[in-house]
């Protein structure tokens, strides 16, 4: 008989349900800043207030950092990956266990995801809590997908990798993307351990995972596991002991994501988007969404 993992949920759980009763939090996450080689400063004016300076963005924070969101349900919150969106539907990839609580599900939107975090006076109240439903549910690989419906399309969306896991060494270096405690958006990088296929907790099916020698934090269940491409590869679902005395990062394999969008039908929604940011001429641009197009932040 195989193993089965038992496996240290690395999900925020909030305190009082009532949490989302609550109007949203003007606070936003701390979205990493770097800066340029040989990059300076402008002087601050005599009388004025000192501001952080704005470091310049570097293209590939569009396939990792800008699609990653915030997952909430009942008491429970975790990160997101945005894979698919066009107009009136976008799917937001996460960890099974985030969305295990009851209650209604919301996706948490930033200015960084829409590319106006350099404007603090972007129309709307930030961040922004729209509404979503459960499509897909894979509790055996500890993943799920959410569904976004009443809104534009958003102009940043991972790139999910098409090799399967014969092509990443147990040597290989991989960036794992997230939002720690639901404040901080971060990554941090680490040597892939193994592939392992094994049953997790009280799963009788075996999924395929990625070890990674760092552990994650609370929060970053559900965010995504990229390679210096840029290509999703796993998905944050926890910690285990793989090694007595020694914790790992456990992540879910793209093969599980891949069937999980196979298996409810969503595989075409995720191609339209890739081929809508393939067309010749386009490039992701800031997106002011109106109104009338996205959902009004959720309130009981």
């Amino acid at each position: 008989m195989r193993n089965t993992i038992v496996l240290a949920l690395a999900c925020l759980l909030l305190a009082p349900v009532s949490t989302l009763a609550q109007d949203v939090p003007r606070s936003e996450p701390a979205v990493r800043i770097r800066r340029a080689p040989g990059a300076s400063t402008r002087p601050t004016p005599r009388g004025a207030r000192a501001r952080k300076p704005l470091d310049p963005v570097v293209a590939s924070d569009d396939d990792t950092f800008r699609p990653t969101v915030v997952v909430r349900r009942g008491t429970s919150q975790g990160s997101g990956t945005i894979v698919a969106s066009v107009d009136d539907d976008t799917l937001v990839l996460t960890a099974s266990h985030v969305v295990r609580a009851e209650g209604p599900i919301l996706v948490e939107l930033h200015r960084y995801n829409l590319g106006l975090e350099r404007r603090p006076n972007a129309p709307g109240k930030w961040p922004r809590r729209v509404p979503a439903e459960l499509v897909g549910d894979d509790p055996a690989g500890d993943v799920a997908i959410v569904r976004v419906r009443k809104m534009v399309a958003l102009p940043y969306v991972a790139r999910l990798s098409d090799a399967g896991q014969d092509a990443l060494p147990a040597d290989s270096v991989l960036t794992s993307v997230g939002i720690d405690l639901g404040t901080k958006l971060s990554s941090w990088r680490s040597e892939l351990v193994e592939t392992a296929s094994f049953q997790l907790n009280e799963s009788e099916i075996d999924r395929p995972f990625l070890i990674t020698a760092r552990t994650p934090e609370h929060g970053r269940s559900g965010g995504g596991l990229f390679t210096d491409q840029g290509r999703l590869v796993g998905v944050c679902v926890g910690h285990a002991e793989m090694i007595q005395g020694r914790r790992m990062g456990v992540f879910a394999s793209i093969d599980s994501v891949r069937r999980i969008l196979r298996e409810h039908d969503l595989a075409a929604v995720v191609d339209r988007s890739t081929a809508h940011r393939a067309r010749p001429g386009r490039s992701p641009a800031p997106v002011t969404p109106t109104r009338s197009r996205v959902a009004s932040p959720a309130r009981r």
